[in-house]
This record gives structure tokens, C-alpha cells and sequence, in this order.
């Protein structure tokens, strides 16, 4: 009976440390005391069942220890930032909850190690999900609508703004944005891809083009680095023009991770 007592308390608190956890990483904010704020929550559920109190006795009882859980973990300051963060942590007590009650009836009453591993694959499978939402919103904060204007060809794309691109190009002082080479095909059809990743373009035949060494983004030592007549940004209404910027051509494979087929300068912040 001891053991079962003493296993019942560790996975209670393992459980409450979850839903902490998944809070504190939807909200992103940052979870203090979640181990002792945990063990509250897991003693008060061990004794609660103790005693013979109603439902709504019960109820109240719950919201008051989820209340103080939350008090311990997170600031209360700004009051209506702390209510949202109080009702996601209740979200994840009933998505834990109802987890394994779903498991339970398909496979009947289940031992407590496998409540423990119900609610072990649902922190990984929440954490998962958490970080893919988080990563969403960040490309989409930095992502903004792209026209480039070379020669006479027009191209639109989805461009993604990297602080961390910081390539100058040494001849003209600009800043470099790099593009894929499917946006390099649409400007120049004539210049096949193995021919520009071994870097055997003729550099007569595009405009200011000319080859700058690199150790950063793109792949090799150097890469293709020619001249836009016009790039236009697209700030939901607002659009901005810059005359003559510096582009290259980029194998590193940034759109695979990013999505976007062109990488902004950290100056056309």
C-alpha cells in the first residue's frame, strides 16, 4: 500500500510538471518553481480523496489548487496576461486528463506506470506541436511579399528577413540577398544548374555579375553575385523600393528550412 501511495505521489508530480512545462512553452514564458509547485498539486491530490466532500466541495478545491500552482510558477502582473496563462494550464489538465481516460476505455482501468506513459507521449507529441506553431509564427513575422525587377523580367516571391545574413558585396558596399536558384532559372533559363553550381557562368552575359567569396549561408567558397534593377517589400500595404541591389545565387538549401526562396538582408529591416 506504501509503494502504491509513494508511486501514485511520483507520477503526479511528473504529471503536473508536464502541464507546467507545455504551459510555460505555449506561452513562452518562463516557469519558476515547477517542481515544487508540482509536488503541491500531487499531495493535495493524494489527501483530497480522503476525506468524504461533495462535488462541488471538490470542484472548488481544484480551482483553488490550480489557482495557487499557477501563482507559484508564473507572475500574476499583468493580471489579464496571467488569466490566459491560468486558462491554458486548465486546457492541458483536462487534454492530459482526458488522454487517459480515452485509454482507459478502450483498454479498461489502466495501472498507474501507464498513466505515466500516456502522459509522457502527450508532453512529447504537445512539445512537438508547441515548437511547429512557434516556428509558423516566427517565419511568419519576418516573411514579407518580394518583387524583384531584373532586366525585364518581373518575379514575385515570398521573402524571409535573416538578421543573421550579413554578406556585403566588396565591389558596390551593397547588401546581398541571396535567392534560390529556382529564382535564378526564372531570370536566366539559358544558364542550366550545373553549370551555375559548378560556377562556370559566363559573367558577361549578366549584368554587373562577378563572383564573391563567402564563408557564410551559401554553400562553396563563393557565390554568383549580380545586380536588380528594382526590389520592391510588401509590408501588408506599405511597399518599399530599393534601386539596384546586390543579389546571389545560393545552394546552402535555406528555403527547405525557412520555406521562403529568397533571404532579405538584415538592412531591409
Amino acid at each position: 500500500m506504501k509503494i502504491l501511495i509513494e508511486l501514485s505521489l511520483i507520477i503526479n508530480i511528473l504529471v503536473n510538471f508536464f502541464i507546467l512545462k507545455c504551459t510555460s512553452a505555449s506561452l513562452k514564458i518562463k516557469c519558476k518553481f515547477a517542481f515544487l509547485s508540482s509536488m503541491l498539486g500531487a499531495i493535495i491530490a493524494l489527501i483530497v480523496p480522503m476525506f468524504n466532500i461533495s462535488v462541488v466541495v471538490n470542484l472548488i478545491i481544484q480551482v483553488l489548487l490550480s489557482s495557487a500552482m499557477c501563482l507559484i510558477c508564473f507572475e500574476i502582473k499583468p493580471f489579464k496576461k496571467f488569466l490566459v496563462t491560468y486558462a491554458i494550464f486548465f486546457g492541458y489538465t483536462f487534454m492530459f486528463g482526458g488522454a487517459c481516460y480515452a485509454v482507459s476505455n478502450v483498454f479498461g482501468q489502466i495501472p498507474l506506470v501507464a498513466v505515466l506513459c500516456v502522459a509522457g507521449v502527450g508532453y512529447i507529441i504537445s512539445q512537438l506541436v508547441i515548437k511547429y506553431q512557434n516556428k509558423i509564427k516566427r517565419l511568419r513575422q519576418f516573411s514579407f511579399k518580394v518583387v524583384l525587377h531584373v532586366g525585364e523580367k518581373i518575379i514575385e516571391e515570398e521573402g524571409f528577413l535573416d538578421s543573421g545574413n550579413v554578406l556585403y558585396d566588396p565591389i558596390t558596399n551593397k547588401p546581398i540577398i541571396l535567392i534560390t536558384y529556382d529564382v535564378f532559372s526564372q531570370l536566366y533559363s539559358d544558364i542550366n544548374y550545373v553549370t551555375a553550381y559548378c560556377k562556370q557562368v559566363d559573367t558577361k552575359k549578366i549584368g554587373n555579375a562577378h563572383y564573391v567569396k563567402i564563408n557564410t549561408v551559401a554553400s562553396g567558397t563563393s557565390i554568383l553575385v549580380f545586380t536588380a534593377k528594382q526590389l520592391e517589400i510588401f509590408e501588408g500595404e506599405q511597399k518599399r523600393n530599393f534601386e539596384n541591389v546586390s543579389v546571389g545565387l545560393s545552394f546552402s538549401g535555406f528555403d527547405k528550412a525557412l520555406g521562403k526562396k529568397i533571404l532579405l538582408h538584415r538592412e531591409f529591416a
